[in-house]
């Protein structure tokens, strides 16, 4: 019982960073309409910027995570001026072929610039070796401050998109890019804020992982980039809760798997393997999507015909 516990806590705190993820990629989609594969390498070079502050330039730690996330929303603005508006008009398949080769250039760029980076490095935290059991559950510092923030961005975000006056005009230019115009709405510095809220989340996303993990390298988040993605479609890509809690549902159920076929075998196959196990997320995620196209926690869009 108490192993199946830690692996649900587990499936909590790996769910939130890919629902802090999905968060973020739903957040730039519904307003900008920009399929974003260049969120993992953003959050990546952003930890990797606070890494740098911290091994070179001797930063405190807080010190480093301020300044990290300062300069965060300015890369979203830089790249939302540079790279979105230029494609705003593009077909969306265009503009997500052209986020993927802004994920190779911003790797391309952190290489040259932190070439050490190129291979996995410690990331040190002050969370470090702070634990406690509770009720016979390990549970980090780093785990708790992961579910917390997940929980203020989430509470902090809805209260802002449904109480501020720029948050319900993000809310409006999602539902309809020209009557948004039509009523006097900036769309263009909707579009901006919305770049450098999504990187900042990505930062946020990045700088937990890395404190999880406790290594760090250029690509890092590369490997659960994917699987934000297939939370915020399975929640749905208009619904920013959902985003979230399909993140959550992803990792529990991948923590979940990992438990029950650990150190099994179907004859020669050892189903325990982490390639069986992404191979049954990602079925389950096709078939779910045959069945609710626009995802768990979506709006079916209606057709005139």
């Amino acid at each position: 019982m108490q192993a199946l516990l830690q692996v649900i806590l587990a499936g909590l705190v790996t769910g939130s960073l890919y629902g802090l993820l999905a968060l973020g990629i739903t957040l730039v989609y519904r307003t900008t309409g920009v399929l974003n594969f260049a969120y993992g390498a953003i959050g990546a070079v952003c930890a990797c910027f606070m890494y740098i502050l911290l091994s070179q330039a001797r930063l405190n730690f807080w010190l480093a995570l301020l300044i990290t996330l300062l300069c965060a929303p300015l890369l979203g603005v830089v790249l939302e001026r540079g790279f979105a508006r230029p494609v705003l008009n593009a077909p969306i398949f265009t503009k997500a072929i052209a986020t993927l080769a802004l994920a190779l250039v911003l790797q391309a760029l952190a290489q040259q610039l932190w070439p050490q980076l190129n291979s996995a490095l410690h990331f040190p935290t002050p969370f470090e070796g702070h634990a406690a059991r509770v009720g016979g559950v390990y549970i980090s510092l780093v785990d708790v401050i992961i579910l917390v923030i997940t929980l203020l961005i989430m509470v902090g975000l809805n209260l802002f998109l449904t109480r501020s006056r720029l948050g319900i005009a993000m809310r409006a230019t999602a539902d309809g890019l020209s009557a948004a115009r039509m009523v006097g709405i900036p769309v263009g510095l909707i579009f901006l804020f919305v770049w450098a809220l999504s990187a900042f989340i990505a930062a946020l996303a990045g700088i937990l992982l890395a404190s999880l993990q406790s290594l760090i390298d250029i690509q890092f988040m590369d490997s659960i980039l994917l699987f934000a993605f297939v939370g915020a479609v399975l929640g749905g890509l208009d619904s920013l809760p959902g985003a979230l809690i399909g993140g959550i549902l992803i990792g529990f159920i991948d923590n979940l798997l990992a438990f029950l076929l650990a150190n099994h075998a179907l004859g020669t196959l050892n189903i325990g393997d982490p390639g069986i196990r992404e191979a049954l997320i990602f079925s389950g995620f096709v078939l779910i999507l045959f069945l609710r196209p626009q995802g768990l926690f979506g709006k079916t869009l209606a057709r005139r015909v």
